[in-house]
C-alpha cells in the first residue's frame, strides 16, 4: 500500500539533524512519496536539493508564503523564476494565497499587510498562468477574498489546491464546481470538525487528496505531538472507517490524484514512475 503527503515541511527536521529517521519511518508506514512544499527564498534551495537526492520519492514547490509576504517580498517573488527554469524544476508554485488570522491589531497596519498579501498572491498566480503550473493556496479566514484573486489571474481551476482545507461544506462546492480541489489534513480526525468530514464527503472520494501539514496538525492518535509524513496512513485509516470504505481504495485514490495533480506519472501498486 503506497501514501502520497501531498503537502509537508522538511526544513525543521533537516535543521535538527534527524530528517534521515523522518524518511525511515515515512517509508516504513508506505509513505512512498511527499511534496516538500516551499514558503519562502529561506526552504526553496533546500527542497531543490533534496528532491534531487530523493529522486521519485520528494518533489517540492515554491513560492511565498502570505505570513513572510514581508518588505522587498517583490524581490524575493522575482527568484520562482529561475527555479522554474532550473534543471530540478518545482512540481507547483506555492504554498501561496491569504492569511487573514494572523494580522495585528492595528487596523491599518492590518490593511496594509492584507494590500500586499494580495498584491504578492496574484504575482504570484500570474506566474503559475503562464507556466501552467499546479498551484498550492493557503487561505485562512479569506476563503472569498482567495477566490476572487484566482478567478482574475487567468489560472485554470483545475490547477487549483486549497490546502489544509478547513471550510465548510457551501465553500468546497463552490470550490469544485469551479474545477478546484481541497487537500484534508489530521484536523478532519479531530472529535468537533463534522463540518469538515461533511465537506469532504461533499467533494467525493473520487477527488480525495490528503496531507499530512508535518510538522504541524498531527492526526488523532497523536495529536499534540510533532506531526511527519509517516502519520498520514493515521488519516486515512480514520477515514476508511468514517465513509466505510477500504483503506487500500483510500491510499489509491489519494496516492493517484496527488501524482495526477502535480504531473507525475505513476504505478500505484510499486509507487514508482511508469517506464522504470
Amino acid at each position: 500500500m503506497n501514501w502520497f503527503d501531498s503537502h509537508c515541511h522538511l526544513k525543521g527536521f533537516k535543521n535538527k539533524g534527524n530528517l534521515e529517521e523522518i524518511l525511515r519511518r515515512a517509508e516504513e508506514n508506505g509513505v512512498s512519496r511527499m511534496t516538500a512544499v516551499g514558503t519562502s527564498n529561506d526552504d526553496w534551495e533546500i527542497y531543490k536539493n533534496l528532491s534531487e537526492q530523493y529522486r521519485d520519492k520528494i518533489f517540492y514547490s515554491v513560492g511565498l508564503h502570505p505570513c513572510y509576504v514581508n518588505e522587498g517580498y517583490e524581490s524575493v517573488i522575482e527568484k520562482i523564476e529561475f527555479y522554474l527554469g532550473s534543471g530540478s524544476p518545482p512540481v507547483a508554485l506555492g504554498e501561496i494565497g491569504l492569511d487573514y488570522f494572523h494580522l495585528p491589531k492595528n487596523h491599518n497596519e492590518a490593511l496594509s499587510i492584507i494590500k500586499n498579501q494580495k498584491i504578492a498572491f496574484l504575482e504570484q498566480l500570474k506566474i503559475a498562468a503562464q507556466y501552467n503550473l499546479p498551484t498550492i493556496v493557503h487561505s485562512r479566514n479569506a476563503f472569498s477574498d482567495c477566490i476572487a484573486i484566482i478567478e482574475q489571474s487567468g489560472l485554470p481551476w483545475e490547477k487549483v489546491l486549497f490546502h489544509c482545507f478547513s471550510e465548510g461544506v457551501k465553500e468546497i462546492k463552490e470550490l469544485n464546481d469551479r474545477g478546484g480541489y481541497a487537500s484534508f489534513t489530521g484536523i478532519i480526525t479531530f472529535k468537533n470538525n463534522e463540518f469538515l468530514r461533511e465537506a469532504l464527503k461533499g467533494q467525493g472520494i473520487a477527488k480525495l487528496i490528503l496531507e499530512t501539514d508535518s510538522p504541524y496538525l498531527a492526526p488523532e492518535p497523536k495529536r499534540g505531538k510533532e506531526n511527519e509524513p509517516s502519520y498520514l496512513p493515521f488519516i486515512g485509516e480514520f477515514l476508511s472507517g468514517y465513509l466505510e470504505v477500504p483503506l487500500e481504495e483510500i491510499a489509491q485514490q489519494s496516492y493517484c490524484n496527488a501524482s495526477k495533480f502535480y504531473g507525475l506519472e505513476f504505478d500505484y501498486f510499486d509507487g514508482k514512475q511508469s517506464g522504470e
